[in-house]
């Protein structure tokens, strides 16, 4: 009899593939539209990332939670998200068609409303597929919602790559549309997908159901978390726009300013958090198991199993970054001039690795308040120093802002969480694991080679998971986090 796959080892399995295909498309993208096609793209992104926000208003976040908690019925919960994510898709797609003088000020490039046009049904897609992820997670169902990614990203794959090959000769700007063409039928592909499997298994009768106004309470619970999501985008926005006005204060061109910051954000960061997908694999399955058991003693090895496998995924990327950064880059994108970026930022960026869960625990204990608090201080200073610090001192002043900003915000995270759960490390087991870790650190950093790189990955890997039985083959007599009420 065949033994079937839990659901965290298809997160993880799907997890990884999608991970692989997207920076299979990123290099294959960058390539061929070149640097220059990158910049110009990275106009379109944040006013995309912007209007998703805004529309999706959480809405998958906020179905999990509902669902997870029983606030109400599913059926109920459901038509309400609908409700919602309708509305605000239409207001905002609306505002997408009278967009169009924006660009030509802010950018002096028109282009940029055309891409944006494209990608209005993809707005109501991603919005639609997002309750539906909700909830089937709330249901222990994941490994629909991942398949659905998968095939998105098989479909986006596909279609992108296809479309390029067949107008290679074409323009720069015309490649540019057909990518972003090509990411709203993904998009078709995946929304397909999760509504045949709900529809088949979950069969919904939307006249006969009655909310009795729970929307506003649906709308109550996803303002905050919206706007926490909201101020992560505005500064995405507002962040590269400050960086040109500094750099340009300091003596740099726009050009070559608009050229270092795609370095950071399209080359160096991506590396630095290349991993965290798969701590967000992990979150999304422990998040509705947080909800449930929230102040239970099922809780404590939830929690401890997330934040050792969030540790060994950290010090994997960590490796990467400190020692392999280069080859990596000239293999991905045939350019290693991020590569003293990447070098510099690398210990500081392994603790965003945390970020998620601790966000996830927030977010199950209701307390999106803190956690906009969190965004909110933590944004408003990053945007400030990168001003200020950009301005005194250039490219180096800019790297320190963002630094202090993650910095800030993983210390605040922490903190609002640890008074939500009360949890106290056993250090004992940490420093286990550490010395395991360390370990692979030395050894790359002594011996450094594509041998030395499997060679330590399988013998560190192997004691990691002697630990992780050890530790968690028994839950009642080994506890990574100890809780205290």
């Amino acid at each position: 009899m065949k033994k079937k796959l839990t659901n965290i080892q298809v997160i993880l399995l799907v997890g990884t593939t999608i991970k692989i295909l997207g920076l299979i498309y990123k290099i294959l993208l960058t390539r061929i539209l070149t640097i220059e096609g990158m910049r110009i793209m990275s106009f379109v992104f944040p006013t995309l990332s912007l209007v998703l926000c805004l529309s999706s208003l959480s809405i998958q976040t906020v179905v999990n939670q509902n669902i997870s908690a029983q606030l109400n019925s599913s059926k109920t919960i459901l038509k309400s998200a609908f409700r919602i994510t309708f509305v605000s898709s239409s207001v905002l797609s609306i505002f997408l068609l009278l967009s169009f003088p924006l660009y030509k000020v802010l950018y002096q490039n028109s282009f940029i409303y055309y891409p944006l046009l494209i990608c209005i049904p993809l707005i109501y897609l991603s919005n639609t597929s997002g309750l539906f992820k909700g909830y089937l997670e709330a249901n222990n169902n994941f490994k629909t919602p991942y398949f659905s990614n998968l095939y998105e990203q098989i479909a986006k794959f596909t279609i992108t790559f296809s479309m390029l090959f067949i107008f290679a000769k074409e323009s720069l700007e015309f490649k540019i549309f057909m990518c972003f063409f090509a990411l709203m039928l993904s998009e078709v592909v995946s929304f397909t997908y999760l509504f045949i499997k709900v529809k088949k298994k979950h069969r919904f009768s939307y006249r006969t159901i009655r909310t009795d106004g729970y929307e506003k309470s649906m709308l109550k619970q996803a303002l905050p978390l919206t706007l926490d999501q909201l101020a992560v985008t505005i500064t995405g926005y507002l962040e590269p726009l400050i960086f040109y006005y500094a750099m340009g204060r300091f003596g740099v061109s726009i050009y070559e300013s608009t050229l270092y910051y795609t370095r950071v954000s399209s080359y160096a960061i991506p590396l630095l958090l290349f991993a965290q997908f798969g701590i967000h694999s992990i979150t999304k399955y422990t998040f509705p198991k947080i909800t449930k058991y929230q102040g239970k003693k099922e809780l404590y090895p939830i929690l401890s199993k997330a934040f050792f496998l969030s540790m060994i995924i950290a010090a994997g990327n960590l490796v990467i970054s400190l020692f392999y950064a280069k080859e990596t880059l000239i293999l991905m994108y045939k350019d290693s001039s991020a590569y003293p970026i990447v070098k510099s930022l690398a210990y500081f960026y392994i603790f965003s690795y945390f970020n998620p869960i601790l966000i996830a625990i927030l977010q199950s204990y209701k307390q999106e308040k803190k956690l906009l608090i969190c965004s909110i201080a933590s944004y408003t200073i990053t945007l400030f120093l990168v001003f200020l610090l950009t301005s005194l001192y250039g490219q180096n002043g800019f790297l320190i802002s963002i630094v202090i900003g993650n910095l800030l915000k993983f210390c605040l995270l922490f903190f609002f969480a640890n008074q939500a759960v009360h949890f106290k490390p056993d250090f004992k087991k940490i420093f286990s694991l550490f010395f395991v870790l360390c370990l692979y650190i030395f050894m790359n950093y002594f011996y450094k080679s594509l041998f030395t790189l499997l060679m330590s990955t399988a013998i560190c890997g192997t004691l990691a998971l002697v630990l992780f039985y050890l530790f968690y083959n028994n839950n009642r007599k080994y506890s990574y986090v100890k809780m205290h009420k």
